[in-house]
């Protein structure tokens, strides 16, 4: 086996985490996957993974070759998609953004993105929880802002901020809060994972911050039912102003407090803290620039 299927064989096997999985994917035995990983240990003379009844688990030398592994092969996909044409981008594109975004906006334009470069695969992890690029082999990650790491790499892709909405009936229903404290009084729909509530909104009146305590019957871990419960009537959601942005258009959701801006919530492409980006990652967020710009997503 050469180095370089060596390589994209031991990153299938550490991102797969079985080499049963591997042999599937690769149409092979699994006999044949566990022989190309002990010929590259002997190759290499050092134990890459633990092996157990339940999961396979990296070495220090495991996770380092591996993180060269992806480096070196990023290198060569490179290298080779710029060879049949101009610039063209080729190879699989790993990316991850939220439940919500992802769905709607991320998942058809990455569709359309592929019809327009045959040579791209895609693969689409979609959470609401922050994922680990590096740990993860991820190309590409569409997040709001402001970010934590600085390490990472990030591109402004459009700038957006926190609205407070509900829909129509609701406020009907309710009344429409005329200052953040009002919340108080409303059932305020939360977005979190079991047992972690996040029950302080924010919100900036001039200069003066303002944090108001909110409280609801219901909370998600994932923010797209966060709004279909909102579009249902059931409360008001503290949402990004592109995830609702369609939902303003069409009346299904109205804002309030407008006045008091929370802070910033930009949308950012970002990238591991690796040497360059890959020359699809680059080309996926250009794309993703334009389009998410215009709000549109090509035919």
């Amino acid at each position: 086996m050469d180095a370089f299927r060596a390589m994209r064989l031991f990153v299938a096997i550490a991102e797969g985490g079985s080499l049963s999985a591997v042999a599937r994917d690769w149409a092979v035995a699994p006999s044949t996957v566990s022989y190309g990983l002990q010929a590259l240990e002997d190759r290499l003379g050092v134990q890459l993974v633990v092996r157990t009844t339940r999961k396979l688990s990296l070495t220090e030398e495991g996770q380092r070759f591996l993180d060269e592994s992806r480096r070196i092969l990023a290198d060569v996909d490179e290298v080779m998609s710029a060879m049949p044409g101009e610039g063209a981008p080729a190879g699989n594109l790993r990316i991850t953004s939220t439940n919500d975004l992802g769905r709607h906006q991320i998942a058809p334009l990455a569709d359309a993105f592929m019809r327009d470069h045959p040579g791209v695969t895609v693969e689409l992890y979609l959470s609401d929880r922050l994922v680990d690029l590096v740990e993860g082999g991820f190309d590409l990650a569409i997040r709001t802002g402001p970010l934590r790491d600085s390490d990472l790499k990030a591109r402004l892709l459009l700038r957006g901020q926190k609205n407070i909405c509900a829909a129509p009936s609701y406020w009907r229903q309710h009344g429409k809060p005329e200052r953040p404290a009002d919340l108080m009084q409303h059932n305020c729909l939360l977005l979190g994972d079991p047992g972690v509530r996040h029950t302080s909104w924010m919100f900036r009146d001039g200069r003066e911050k303002i944090r108001i305590r909110v409280s609801g019957d219901r909370q998600v871990n994932d923010g797209e039912a966060l709004r279909q419960w909102a579009i249902a009537g059931a409360g008001v959601v503290q949402k990004s102003s592109f995830d609702i942005a369609e939902d303003i258009r069409m009346g299904r959701l109205e804002t309030a407090l407008d006045r008091y801006t929370a802070e910033p919530t930009n949308l950012y492409a970002v990238t591991p803290p690796r040497q360059y980006v890959s020359r699809r990652a680059s080309v996926f967020s250009d794309y993703l620039a334009r389009h998410l710009a215009t709000g549109g997503t090509p035919a």
